[in-house]
């Protein structure tokens, strides 16, 4: 399984992925707030937390294709981290 960590806005990801059994998981600051499998070259995460009292909406967009696993990750939106 591929693993990527990113922080943004004070806050941490952890970005899970297999090749093999297609299963993804993403864990927003140690509590897992999507979890699927997905053979599709682009699978949308989408889930909302409350940041210093508001509502904001994440996107995790896990991107695949030929042995390669990547992702986006936008807030309200707005991309705010992404995989080289």
């Amino acid at each position: 399984m591929k693993k990527f960590t990113v922080t943004t806005h004070g806050h941490h990801f952890d970005i899970e992925a297999s090749f093999w059994n297609g299963r993804e998981r993403i864990t927003y600051n140690g509590q897992v707030v999507s979890d699927k499998k997905s053979f599709l070259f682009v699978s949308p995460h989408i889930f909302t937390v409350v940041e210093d009292g508001t509502d904001v909406v994440y996107e995790v967009n896990m991107l695949s294709g030929l042995f390669r696993i990547g992702f986006v990750v936008r807030r309200n939106g707005i991309a705010v981290a992404s995989s080289s």
